[in-house]
């Protein structure tokens, strides 16, 4: 038997989603993480509506581009924050401490993968692999309920689950 279809994404969901809100700065995000001990989260306007992911690798890819695409993501925050088109001047301030002035809306991911928490594990790894991500958010009823990791997967994986009931995992010590 298979044991990986016989579960099902509710039974290993983590149900505590941590989010983020897309006008935080970059450097809010990066304290955030760390503060949590997370490494991704999804993002909301100020409406709570869903509108993104974002995770550490996007600070990073922000904090590497190179200074063409630093100076564009730069041009555009400003606008964002101005209405108005940045002088060479205000520029290079800005880029002095662009992780205080550009917001995780500009870094994030504005797609969000789900799956119902119906979803057999076998079909979530397949998901994660297809699309190269580590973490999946689950909804019922069109809400994110929760999110499963790739930790969460290899702890199934390696048999560190002693049960799992009705979407409460206890782990192996």
């Amino acid at each position: 038997m298979n044991h990986s279809s016989t579960i099902l994404a509710k039974d290993i969901m983590h149900k505590d989603v941590l989010t983020v809100y897309e006008g935080w700065s970059i450097q809010r995000l990066a304290d955030f993480f760390m503060k949590h001990k997370i490494s991704g989260a999804p993002v909301i306007a100020a409406d709570h509506e869903l509108v993104g992911v974002v995770s550490v690798s996007d600070i990073f890819h922000f904090e590497n581009m190179d200074e063409e695409q630093r100076k564009s993501a730069l041009q555009t925050c400003y606008r964002d924050a101005t209405n108005t088109e940045p002088n060479i001047a205000d520029l290079e301030n800005w880029s002095k401490n662009a992780q205080y002035h550009c917001t995780v809306h500009q870094i994030m991911v504005p797609h969000i993968i789900s799956v119902p928490d119906t979803t057999p594990l076998s079909e979530i790894a397949a998901l994660m692999l297809e699309q190269g991500i580590h973490r999946v958010f689950v909804t019922q009823e069109n809400c994110i309920a929760g999110v499963i990791s790739t930790t969460n997967m290899l702890q199934v994986l390696a048999g560190n689950l002693t049960e799992i009931t009705h979407g409460e995992i206890t782990t192996s010590s």
